[in-house]
């Protein structure tokens, strides 16, 4: 091949390259202001994250118990282990009380439940929430004057398990007494037997007292007697 022919093939490559470059070149200053290297910020896709709602701290302002030394239902919750086995007095609202399903005639329905009821902190509260009161009254028995919705104290025995089967993890009153909307202190079957049991005793006591004085008085009138 001559040198001219060299020549001009060097120069036609020259040419290719020169082109190549310049095309790059456009490249570059048609994205200019858009990679991830300009410094500068970039638009990404948008993304939507599905976020737990926040948590509630109500429950945690509400009390655990009242200046008169009554508890919550909360804070018998709370503070279970305090009160779990333990005498206490729950001061709540009345938010159900349990009725047995009438049974139609000719019909057979299910036993009826242990009669009960439930409390809550709130008038309107839930019935999850709610603590459950059980073993007040007797089958047949004249259930005390109620009105739901009104606050009342309770006396009983806070457990996880009652003598009538039922049971509460989160724990149940064994009903012992309240006063109702009468003004009657109204107590549980066992606390009415131990109430009379005692009342015979201290009517017995009373009449030993009685025939002890009794003798005592003959023993000295016979004593007077026979001066």
């Amino acid at each position: 091949m001559s040198g001219l022919a060299v020549f001009a093939k060097r120069v036609g490559l020259i040419g290719i390259i020169g082109s190549l470059l310049g095309a790059a070149a456009g490249c570059s200053d048609s994205n200019a202001g858009t990679g991830l290297n300009t410094g500068e910020a970039v638009a990404l896709p948008g993304m939507k994250v599905n976020l737990p709602p926040p948590p509630s701290f109500a429950d945690q302002d509400q009390p655990t118990s009242f200046p008169d030394g009554t508890v919550t239902v909360f804070g018998l919750r709370k503070e279970m282990d305090k009160y779990l086995g333990k005498e206490v007095k729950v001061k709540a609202y009345l938010l159900e009380v349990y009725q047995c399903p009438p049974c139609p005639k000719k019909q057979v329905c299910k036993l009826c439940d242990q009669p009960n009821f439930f409390l809550s902190d709130k008038p309107d509260g839930k019935k999850e929430k709610a603590l459950m009161v059980v073993d007040y009254l007797m089958p047949k028995q004249k259930p005390p004057a109620l009105t739901i919705g009104k606050q009342y104290v309770v006396d009983g025995t806070f457990a996880r398990n009652s003598p009538t089967g039922f049971a509460s993890s989160d724990g149940l009153l064994l009903f012992t007494r309240l006063t109702d909307d009468k003004g009657v202190e109204f107590l549980s079957p066992a606390a009415a037997l131990e109430a009379k049991a005692l009342k015979g005793e201290k009517a017995e006591a009373g009449d030993m007292d009685k025939l002890q004085k009794a003798l005592e008085a003959k023993s000295a009138a016979l004593k007077k007697a026979n001066k």
